[in-house]
């Protein structure tokens, strides 16, 4: 998501200062537990269970490995900036964002790759809108954050439906600013994702036009990573690894629990948060072949829809994990 400088060099210089250097080697029994540094997002991802339910500190203990939870962060490229700084470890973000931050010879991999069931996010109209397809949209403008999840899917929307992307105006705004603009009607639809889709449709009145697997969204949740920590702990990452993928089928198996931590966590109504916890959630996985093919895609139409300079080497970028 696009943020200024000085945002990001604000949390940056805030978050080094929290998080603590970690070791460059692995604990050995008997001394100084090693510290993990990961940097959170607050969103209903495996991740925020792991963190909220403390299974990963409880799973990396018995390694000898303290776990730091630096953040909130309010995106990915804040994030991404604290790997750039050292200030963090592990962070998680958007297939698209964690893209955009490899492009240069940022000292950051991914690790692991979470695909997008494609249920929790797509473009939204009023209740009582004439507009019925994203062919609709011709001629109107829709809410979108510049360069980021809600741009992607509308571009990718208007793709699938053969309409010119120019064809749509678009309302550069935060999601925030597209959820108020979106309630008052100065905006006729708008692309939303994460936990703006389910609210928009709870509480503000919207139906769906089309949901991200409707026009094949490939936007997932990556885990990225500080490679030169990767490099001293390869070991550790297969742990997190499997840890996220058990957080990912508790969430499955206990949906009311899930949504109790929803409600606590990202402060949603009850509604909402059940609605949320409804959603399918895949399981993280190492980025294998499949995923690097999704990933390498991505960076094409990133490329050619001008949302970046050049394309990103992502192999370059890419840390190995047994499965």
């Amino acid at each position: 998501m696009s943020l200024s400088t000085a945002i990001r060099a604000a949390a940056v210089s805030l978050l080094v200062g929290v998080g603590a250097v970690s070791t460059s080697c692995a604990a050995e029994p008997g001394a100084a537990p090693l510290t993990l540094r990961i940097g959170y997002l607050r969103g209903p991802e495996p991740l925020s269970i792991s963190r909220l339910r403390g299974t990963l500190e409880k799973r990396l203990a018995e390694k000898n490995v303290k776990v730091a939870w630096v953040g909130p962060f309010i995106a990915y490229a804040p994030a991404a900036e604290a790997l750039n700084a050292n200030a963090i470890d592990v962070t998680i973000g958007s297939s698209s964002a964690a893209i955009s931050s490899i492009v240069g010879t940022a000292p950051i991999s991914l690790f692991a790759y979470q695909w997008d069931t494609g249920d929790s996010s797509g473009i939204l109209v009023k209740n009582g809108s004439d507009i019925k397809t994203v062919a609709d949209l011709a001629g109107k403008t829709v809410a979108v954050n510049r360069g980021g999840t809600g741009d992607y899917q509308l571009t990718k929307a208007l793709e699938k439906a053969g309409i010119s992307s120019s064809s749509v105006k678009r309302a550069y705004l935060t999601p925030v600013d597209s959820s108020a603009a979106f309630i008052n009607g100065h905006v006729d639809a708008w692309s939303a994702w994460s936990t703006f889709f389910p609210t928009a449709l709870i509480e503000q009145d919207a139906r769906v036009i089309a949901q991200a697997k409707d026009f094949g969204s490939q936007n997932a949740v990556v885990y990225a990573v500080r490679t030169p920590f990767a490099e001293a702990h390869p070991d550790l990452l297969k742990d997190i690894v499997d840890e996220l993928q058990a957080s990912a089928r508790w969430a499955q198996q206990n949906r009311d629990e899930a949504a109790q931590l929803w409600v606590r966590e990202l402060k949603l109504t009850p509604a909402v948060a059940t609605r949320v916890a409804g959603y399918e959630i895949s399981e993280p996985v190492p980025v294998g072949e499949r995923e690097l093919g999704a990933l390498e895609s991505l960076n094409e139409w990133l490329v050619n829809s001008k949302l970046l300079p050049k394309p990103a080497a992502i192999r370059d970028h890419i840390v190995p994990v047994s499965r």
